[in-house]
C-alpha cells in the first residue's frame, strides 16, 4: 500500500515537472508590424521601490534576460538601436516566482468485511515563474504586443526555467497575418 502511495507522488511530481510552458500572446490586430526594423529596451527598465514581493529584481538576471531577448531579436532580422529614442520599437519585461500548491486530498476505502482505511493526502510545494514581454511602439508610446509565459520551475535553477521562457515567448512575434 505505501509503495502504491509513493509511486502516485512520483508520478503526481513528474507529471507537473514536465507540463509544457503556457504562453499567452495578444496584440493589437490592426497594427502593422513589418515596419519594424531596430529595437532597444525601456530605459530604466525597473520597478518602482516597493514592488511586489514575487517580481525578481536580480541585476544578473536582467543582464541575461536582455542578451537572450537581443540574441532573439537579431536572429530574426531586428537591430539593436543605439539609443532608445532611435529605436522603432522598446521592450519591457517582468518575471515573478510564486510559491504554490497542489494538495491531494485523503482517500477513504471501505473494503470487504467492512474493513476501513485511509489513504493519507500529500501537499506538493512548487514555484510557478511567470515571464511578461511587452513591445511598445515608441512614437506612439502604446503597448502593440504581449507575451506571457508561465510553467512550473525546476528548484535548482530557476532563473535557468524563466531564460528559456524568453525564448518561447518571442516564438511568435512578431505576429503573422
Amino acid at each position: 500500500m505505501k509503495t502504491i502511495m509513493a509511486l502516485s507522488i512520483v508520478m503526481a511530481i513528474v507529471a507537473m515537472g514536465c507540463s509544457s510552458m503556457k504562453v499567452i500572446i495578444d496584440y493589437d490586430d490592426q497594427f502593422d508590424f513589418s515596419a519594424y526594423r531596430t529595437f532597444a529596451f525601456v530605459p530604466e527598465n525597473r520597478l518602482p521601490e516597493k514592488p511586489k514581493p514575487d517580481v525578481i529584481r536580480d541585476p544578473l538576471f536582467e543582464k541575461k534576460a536582455e542578451k537572450e531577448i537581443s540574441s532573439i531579436l537579431t536572429a530574426r532580422g531586428f537591430q539593436a538601436a543605439a539609443a532608445p529614442h532611435q529605436a522603432d520599437f522598446l521592450i519591457a519585461y517582468y518575471a515573478t516566482a510564486r510559491n504554490k500548491a497542489t494538495v491531494t486530498p485523503p482517500t477513504y476505502h471501505i473494503g470487504r468485511f467492512g474493513r476501513r482505511w485511509v489513504t493519507p493526502g500529500h501537499v506538493y510545494h512548487y514555484q510557478q515563474g511567470t515571464l511578461i514581454i511587452d513591445i511598445i511602439d515608441r512614437e506612439k508610446k502604446e503597448l502593440v504586443w504581449r507575451g506571457v509565459g508561465s510553467n512550473v520551475l525546476d528548484r535548482s535553477d530557476p532563473k535557468n526555467n524563466l531564460l528559456v521562457a524568453v525564448e518561447k515567448v518571442l516564438q511568435k512575434f512578431p505576429p503573422k497575418k
